[in-house]
């Protein structure tokens, strides 16, 4: 019953993400259209996009105080109905500014959707299956911006602009239902807003935003937009470590193995809402392409962006993030080269073979980039490090298009000035600033590398964990008392074989192996009984297992059961630790899921078991110890 509950749960707050993700990426394809009716140019017709980051950027860095402090029902019906306000607004709008205010009215409710999302899947999903269950977030939401071209071309091209926001509209009517239906409270804790903390992120954002967007136009204006930024950021950071009440506890940010995480997720956020932008422009503005047949080029990409996604989310839990991340920058330093060679000739097959190459080196970082920088903190952490990873994530979305639209858009006018064609300009203008995007990939994939490198993790927490004199570094510890003889099931045995296996051992759970050793489950006897209870309605427990054993057609109602694959029954993934863990690491593993003992893994093999009662011995023998 809790899993349909939250299976139920995650679907609602997955299609939310989904709506968030769209409303993002709502305008791109409408652009040209606006800037036609409005008399407005690109850079101030991006501030549709843009404008609406801002917002969004400054509600998800309140959500860690919102998502402790307000029932998550009460959360998610505020933000569907702010949603469908401004979408509302937006449907009818009859100016430039109107139209302004409904995307920042959707963003203040479309804002909350995704840190919900990730705060609860962290709250309800084991650890070592968030990878999987990350992805999928990452997937519904990179959906969105797939399919806003799409449909959003054709609306565009069929009804006018205005059409686009109806779409949004009629699904926030379906989440208002959905929310009675199956969003549940969680959690709470008692919270404080600090309100100069969020005026000063509003000030720093937007000024940082406005600085980036102009420093290609306008130098002086850009400097000065750029020292209030800092200004007002250096101030935000002050406060947040001196406030009784903190907007973002930054405690994380002394993480290094949370932090490197981080900026890969900020560059390979750039990366992709920056395409998200710039592809529209340059497909209409260059190549002449309706904003439909833009859409539906798009749609390609993006879809593979989705596919490799998931992919990096199943790798990131079997193999952990070692060649994943630096494999997905160099395919976006690739795709974006191929982008850059071609562009300037207009030549569609190679830029949108470059996009497919840039989307799917972005699927492959983006979330397990987000897994690999939250399970490095503790579970205290966890909404901290939420916020912190979407406030980031928003800001990147926020930079990538003022900077790149801006670098464009300067070319641009360069080359027009200079008697180049509108089409050559736009071509120019796009390649140009896919080199500064170029750039920052190629750091990023530096940083990758040196984050997931085979032997950073234990380095790290060597550094972390400096060895004292007379004590043991942590992970010398535990390699000292875990017991190195682990009893093992292969995944190819039967239900038989394995219950006489816990009889024999007088266990009550054994991980289940492939045939090179690594981890692919776990089969306890609770496993068992759960099998027997949703099979059999007779057996309600122990008790009722000897009853049926004393009846002459026990062995009928069981012999399904014990020649089943252990894999039917046995539990996906393994809840244990690295052989590089910290004891701290241990005990909290230990005390978050109740366990007496979880097997130790060293790249996903089982080297070991480690029991709590050999934790509680040697913490009270090195206490002994310590007060002689």
């Amino acid at each position: 019953m809790q899993e349909r509950e939250n299976a139920l749960l995650l679907a609602t707050l997955y299609v939310a993400a989904f709506v968030a993700g769209f409303n993002e990426n709502l305008v791109n394809m409408a652009l040209m259209s606006i800037m036609a009716e409005y008399s407005v140019d690109s850079v101030t017709a991006q501030w549709l996009v843009t404008g609406y980051m801002i917002v969004s950027t400054v509600v998800v860095s309140c959500m860690a105080f919102l998502y402790r402090r307000v029932k998550l029902r009460t959360l998610f019906l505020a933000a569907a109905i702010l949603s469908l306000g401004g979408s509302a607004i937006g449907l009818f709008a009859n100016s430039f500014a109107m139209l302004m205010v409904a995307r920042l009215v959707q963003a203040v409710g479309t804002g909350i959707f995704i840190p919900a999302m990730m705060n609860t899947i962290l709250a309800v999903i084991p650890k070592n299956r968030l990878g999987t269950f990350m992805s999928i977030g990452g997937c519904v939401i990179t959906f969105g911006p797939a399919f806003a071209p799409v449909v959003c071309g054709a609306l565009v091209t069929s009804f006018g602009w205005h059409s686009i926001f109806v779409l949004p509209a009629v699904v926030m009517v379906l989440l208002i239902g959905c929310c009675f239906a199956f969003v549940r409270n969680l959690e709470n804790y008692p919270a404080q807003l600090d309100i100069p903390s969020v005026a000063l992120s509003a000030v720093g954002l937007t000024a940082f935003v406005y600085g980036m967007a102009e420093i290609t136009a306008n130098v002086p204006l850009a400097v000065g937009a750029l020292a209030v930024a800092l200004a007002s950021i250096v101030g935000f950071a002050h406060r947040q470590f001196h406030c009784e009440s903190p907007l973002i506890e930054l405690v994380p940010m002394k993480n290094k193995r949370f932090v490197m995480p981080l900026l890969l997720v900020m560059m390979a956020m750039m990366t992709t809402f920056s395409m998200s932008v710039l592809l529209p422009l340059y497909f209409e503005g260059a190549l002449g392409m309706t904003a439909l047949f833009a859409g539906v080029v798009m749609l390609v990409p993006v879809l593979s962006n989705a596919g490799a996604t998931l992919f990096g989310g199943r790798f990131m839990d079997k193999r952990g993030e070692w060649p994943l991340l630096p494999a997905g920058f160099a395919c976006i330093v690739v795709g974006l080269a191929l982008m850059i060679a071609l562009g300037r000739t207009m030549v569609l097959p190679g830029v949108f073979a470059g996009a497919v190459v840039v989307y799917a080196g972005v699927g492959l970082v983006m979330s397990p980039s987000q897994t690999a920088g939250l399970k490095n903190l503790p579970p205290q952490q966890n909404p901290f490090g939420v916020t912190l990873m979407s406030t980031c994530l928003q800001i990147a979305a926020c930079i990538g298009p003022s900077l790149f639209v801006g670098v464009m858009s300067s070319v641009q006018a360069g080359e027009l000035a200079e008697g180049m064609s509108e089409s050559a300009a736009v071509a120019q203008g796009f390649s140009v600033a896919l080199v500064v995007a170029a750039v920052i990939a190629a750091v990023g994939l530096v940083v990758a590398f040196l984050f997931a490198r085979p032997g950073a993790r234990v380095l790290a927490m060597r550094e972390r964990k400096p060895e004292r004199k007379g004590v043991a570094p942590d992970d010398a510890v535990l390699a000292r008392i875990m017991e190195t003889d682990p009893y093992t099931l292969p995944s190819t045995a039967c239900v038989k074989e394995a219950i006489s296996l816990l009889m024999d051992r007088k266990v009550s759970g054994v991980p289940v192996v492939d045939g090179t050793g690594r981890a692919v489950g776990f089969l306890s006897d609770g496993d068992i009984m759960r099998y027997l209870a949703d099979h059999h309605p007779l057996v309600t427990g122990a008790y009722s297992v000897i009853a049926l054993a004393n009846q002459s057609t026990f062995d009928e109602r069981l012999r399904e059961l014990v020649s089943l694959p252990v894999g039917v029954i046995a539990t996906e993934g393994v809840v244990g630790v690295s052989a590089g863990s910290s004891l701290e690491d241990v005990c909290s593993l230990l005390a978050r899921h109740k366990l007496k003992k979880v097997p130790v893994l060293d790249d996903g093999r089982v080297v070991g078991t480690v029991n709590r009662s050999d934790v509680l011995r040697y913490a009270m023998g090195t206490l002994v110890e310590t007060c002689e």
